[in-house]
């Protein structure tokens, strides 16, 4: 529109400038001319001219005008992608463009972040989500690198993907993934953008309460049976009580292991039952890390804190919390390597209303198919064990409000465990 303008405005602008010169021009020509005549044309040229510096003087100043338009135009664009820009980068969410073969293009700070890599620029896609595979929704194209080339192919966008994803560090995480292909005005494929979250400690969270509730049902099926079994057992007990008195070496003996293990299977099913159907805590301030060395003390096992404020007072049952500690470092001892002495080491960090405690060993470490599974009751990976210890660990911590997670590997094992601060609510150590 503004070139049309300036357009128009300069064929005005060579019309009046030819009419001009053509009066002037046939002024000159004329023979003869009388004084009359002479003024008469004088006059005519005189009119001529000044409306042809007028029209110049319009022209310029709609140049000028023009040129201002552009420069605020430009000033504008300028402003709308410096705005644009300072948006992107300071969104909690990732913003990645790849390009239309696949090349990262742009990342924000968050993205980085998010994906582990401190510069993303000109990796192909294939190498950024190399192994990262959907987990919801379920569809026969898992891999995220296919997913990506099949939107860009058929300009579809797809959303609120789920993505199992490991950082360049080893880490792993949990991902939510939009993808939508960019186009021009005119249809052609700029690349496609990737909107990233971070979903790790939300899917943390959404395990832990659904290994609650199973457990919890478990445990209000079971509790019964449990109860009348444990019942049973005292009989027995009873009886090889009576007969260890007998005056048959033999029988005594039999009666002894009777009692042996009729006491054992006695333990088994009060740890059950302390599992199924737990008692009403009794919450007082507790000094974590005087715990945690009594703990080491009666297990034998060398214990290191780092990092761990003294004191450092949770909201807890003392007993049950006790359990929980003396649990893991007999699992702990129990994985210790021939030939390298077990050491535990304590570290504590404080955040918000809770208190997250680290412990770690350096013994043989857990399966990593065997992981997913160490809290789910009756699972175990020792050949003596019950499948009750860490599943009753889950059970007090998640009841006093907290939450326990494990990383596990050849060098040892790491158990997290969040504990409410002393003054916190239920409903604010909630997790």
């Amino acid at each position: 529109m503004k070139a049309a303008i300036a357009i128009v405005l300069g064929v005005v602008a060579i019309v009046a400038l030819a009419f001009g010169l053509r009066l002037l021009r046939q002024s000159l020509l004329d023979d003869g001319p009388t004084q009359s005549t002479k003024s008469t044309k004088s006059s005519e040229f005189d009119v001529t001219l000044a409306t042809y510096q007028s029209v110049i003087q319009q022209f310029k100043a709609q140049g000028q005008e023009l040129e201002r338009l552009r420069q605020q135009d430009k000033q504008r664009a300028s402003t709308t992608e410096n705005i644009s820009d300072v948006v992107i980068s300071n969104l909690t969410s990732g913003v990645v463009l790849f390009s239309p073969v696949g090349l990262v293009q742009q990342a924000n700070p968050a993205a980085k972040r998010i994906l582990g890599y401190a510069s993303p620029y000109s990796l192909h896609a294939r190498d950024i989500f190399r192994g990262a595979t959907a987990i919801r929704p379920a569809a026969q194209e898992t891999s995220l690198p296919q997913i990506l080339d099949r939107a860009a192919k058929t300009r579809e966008a797809v959303h609120r993907l789920e993505v199992d994803y490991t950082t360049p560090a080893g880490e792993a995480r949990v991902l939510g993934i939009t993808i939508s292909p960019v186009q021009d005005r005119g249809g052609a494929l700029l690349g496609t953008a990737c909107l990233v979250s971070d979903l790790t400690e939300m899917s943390n969270m959404a395990q832990q309460v659904r290994l609650q509730d199973n457990m919890a049902s478990l445990g209000e099926m079971s509790a019964g049976i449990a109860h009348e079994f444990k019942n049973s057992l005292a009989t027995i007990s009873g009886y090889s009580q009576m007969l260890a008195s007998d005056p048959n070496q033999e029988t005594r003996e039999f009666a002894q292991k009777i009692s042996a293990e009729t006491g054992n299977l006695t333990r088994i099913v009060t740890d059950f039952l302390n599992f199924a159907r737990p008692q009403g805590m009794q919450r007082e301030p507790l000094d974590l890390r005087a715990m945690l060395e009594d703990c080491a003390r009666e297990n034998g096992v060398p214990l290191t804190m780092e990092n761990f404020p003294s004191p450092c007072t949770v909201e807890a049952d003392p007993t049950a919390l006790r359990q929980v500690f003396a649990n893991l470092m007999r699992n702990s001892k129990e994985a210790e390597i021939a030939g390298k002495a077990m050491t535990i080491t304590a570290l504590a960090e404080e955040k918000g209303n809770q208190i997250f405690v680290r412990l770690s060993d350096n013994g043989s470490g857990i399966p990593a198919d065997k992981l997913p599974k160490i809290f789910i009751p009756f699972f175990t990976t020792k050949a003596e064990g019950t499948g009750l210890g860490l599943a009753l660990v889950h059970r007090i911590v998640t009841d006093h409000g907290g939450a326990v997670s494990v990383t596990s590997n050849t060098t040892g094992t790491t158990f997290m465990i969040s504990l409410p601060r002393t003054g916190a609510s239920s409903a604010e150590s909630s997790v």
